[in-house]
């Protein structure tokens, strides 16, 4: 759209434009864009200008007044860097660069970037009607759940903080007996200058440090982490709680010695000339802890332990070879600090290789990844950490896999060869377990026909996925000479299935076996068939049927039992962005030897939005909701059933961006 309004002036074919200073250092985002013209220049070349920002035509936006080009964004600007343009186009099409400018918008002279944004949402319910529910809700309830998040920054520091809320009128379900309660919160806080890092995190966060003594851990707390800018050097500082914490009754989480750990994590790059291929990591930790649970407890076991770790992380020949090493160990007093028996020394080590023999290469014009790799784990008996609670402690470990992916295919193989008993004590049996997993997918990529459509067999794909899994006893206890063990577990799931442009479907059939081979437990077999699909039937109306068919046999026995599992759901939509409805339909009937429940179950919802939701703009609903099961047990029983339920609700719902 060319500008028009120019004053009368004398022509001339060079010239340039200038951009207006802004009245502070710093442009604001609402700040005025304007582009200074020469007061002379001719009015025809005013409808030949066209101004873009950010690449986009924006001229229809622009007031020219006095030899003056006033932009105004449809949109307030985000902070950050925007590129403007002036260009004029020439009657024989050509365009001509007149002006460029790099606008560096900030959201105040200390802050470059500001931004705040939250999702909120709360509901009112009433239950109007009710039949054999033992333990029925309030009458009227209300809850409402939440996050939020704000960050700032500049050019070299940035800090943001995210949480989230419970709120629940029935205070037995709300956190710590409170009906409302922050559940979760993070402040992270970072500095960059040219040679060196350094930040902090406060809160529920996982500081990233992965070994054999921490590994996994989100908990509350504090971390601290600096280094260098060239990753060369970098230090994580933590103190953590033990225990996973929800509400602001432990606002770090911290404050307890006997439910705390701290510690550190050092990882430098010794050789410059190889920084990116050769990093070792040092990590060490003490601390307290209860014996499992959840939240803060006056009568837990208070385990005391320590532990260290050592790690060296080497990439070769083009990142195509990963060797990696680590040694660990750890005091733990596994009966209570100051009690019992003195802590438990144990070590751990891993060693892993693996290789991408052909990186890089192509096969029929697609890049494929090939990867094969073998890893060694020892554990002893005794090891255990508690910045690692989820370790499996006990077992040495050989396993050796190989990971294959190209354009339309991809498969993974691993085995596992685990003995347990470490230390050879005499008073545990020694198992060997060996687990194999293969896993397998295959998606052909069909052409379309001449109309667009896919052919009558749609773009299909195939997954096939096996393992087996055995247990021996090789050495039984001397406490218990009479106990074994010897047993294998089997299982084999083909899947196929198709999409197509309104509707797809999905066939899976799974067959699990156990076999015991010293009979102290039952061989079992089970066959599973599984058909689901989903129907776009037309702009108003999905449909997702689904059917599956169980049959478990007890091949000692010979008990035999089926179960056929019928689902149906269906989103209607009667008026577009007003008026929605939602059913689900579930039928389980089970046949065969003994005698267990059928049942039926309807769900359903009908919501009316009086408004949407959009940002900064309160979104409001009402909805009917209701749930009815039928059990058909063939007995009398004190207990109704056929159990209902259907609530009113009140729905508000706000998204909040600046």
């Amino acid at each position: 759209m060319a500008l028009c309004g120019a004053p009368p002036a004398l022509a001339q074919g060079d010239w340039v434009p200038e951009l207006e200073a802004t009245p502070s250092e710093s442009r604001g985002r609402s700040d005025p864009i304007v582009i200074l013209l020469p007061a002379d220049l001719d009015p025809a070349i005013y409808q030949n200008l066209a101004v873009e920002l950010d690449d986009i035509d924006v001229t229809a936006f622009v007031l020219v007044e006095n030899a003056r080009l006033v932009v105004t964004p449809p949109e307030t600007l985000s902070t950050g860097s925007h590129s403007l343009r002036l260009v004029e186009r020439g009657g024989d099409g050509s365009i001509l660069e007149r002006g460029y400018w790099s606008l560096d918008v900030r959201h105040s002279e200390l802050i470059r970037d500001l931004s705040v944004n939250a999702n909120l949402a709360g509901e009112v319910n009433t239950r109007f009607a009710e039949n054999g529910i033992d333990t029925p809700p309030q009458h009227v309830t209300g809850e409402s759940a939440g996050t939020a998040e704000a960050s700032a920054g500049d050019e070299h520091w940035r800090i943001s903080a995210q949480g989230s809320y419970l709120y629940n009128s029935q205070i037995d379900l709300g956190i710590d007996g409170r009906n409302f309660d922050f559940s979760e919160y993070r402040i992270d806080g970072d500095y960059e200058q040219d040679s060196f890092f350094a930040g902090f995190t406060a809160g529920d966060h996982d500081t990233g440090i992965d070994n054999l003594i921490m590994s996994g851990f989100y908990r509350r707390g504090v971390s601290l982490r600096t280094g260098l800018a060239d990753d060369r050097l970098s230090v994580t500082g933590f103190v953590q709680s033990t225990e996973a914490l929800v509400g602001t009754r432990h606002e770090l989480g911290i404050s307890r010695n006997e439910e705390r750990v701290e510690g550190a994590s050092v990882s430098v790059r010794p050789i410059e000339a190889l920084k990116d291929n050769i990093v070792l990591t040092g990590t060490f930790y003490t601390g307290e802890g209860g014996d499992g649970g959840f939240g803060i407890g006056s009568d837990e076991v208070v385990n005391e332990g320590d532990g260290w770790s050592i790690a060296a992380d080497t990439l070769w020949f083009d990142e195509a070879l990963r060797l990696r090493g680590e040694y660990a160990q750890t005091n733990f007093d596994f009966d209570g600090k100051d009690q019992g028996f003195d802590a438990e020394t144990a070590d751990a080590y891993s060693v892993l290789a693996s290789l991408e023999p052909l990186r890089g290469a192509t096969l029929d014009g697609s890049v494929f990844t090939w990867t094969i790799g073998v890893q060694r784990d020892q554990v002893d008996t005794f090891f255990s950490s508690l910045a690692n609670p989820y370790l499996e402690p006990d077992r040495e470990t050989t396993s050796v896999y190989t990971d294959f992916l190209w354009d339309e295919f991809s498969a993974q193989l691993r085995v596992d060869h685990q003995v347990n008993n470490v230390d050879d004590l005499d008073y545990l049996p020694t198992d060997r377990n060996i687990n194999i997993y293969f896993n397998g997918n295959y998606t052909p990529y069909i052409e379309p026909l001449e109309d667009g459509s896919l052919p009558w067999y749609g773009q299909p794909f195939f997954g096939i996925s096996a393992s087996w899994y055995e247990i021996d006893r090789i050495d039984k206890s001397q406490d218990s000479p009479n106990d074994d063990a010897n047993n294998s577990t089997r299982s084999l799931t083909l899947s196929t299935g198709a999409n197509y442009e309104t509707w797809n479907w999905n066939l899976s059939h799974t067959i699990y076996s156990f076999e015991d081979h010293v009979d102290l437990s039952s061989d079992t077999r089970n066959n599973s068939t599984g058909l689901s699909a989903y129907f776009l039937v037309d702009d108003w109306l999905t449909l997702q049927p689904s059917v599956q068919w169980d049959n478990f046999e007890d091949l000692d026995t010979g008990d035999d039992n089926q179960s056929l599992l019928l689902n149906l759901g269906a989103n209607v939509t009667v008026i577009p962005e007003t008026l929605d409805a939602t059913l689900y339909y579930s039928l389980n009937h089970r046949m065969g030897d003994g005698d267990t429940p059928d049942t039926n179950s309807l769900n359903g919802e009908v919501v009316w939005t009086l408004r949407q939701a959009d940002v900064n703009r309160l979104g409001i609903a009402v909805a009917v909701t209701g749930h009815i099961q039928d059990t058909n047990d063939d007995f009398d029983n004190p207990e109704d059933d056929l159990q209902y339920q259907a609530f009113t609700s009140l729905r508000l719902s706000l998204p909040v961006a600046y």
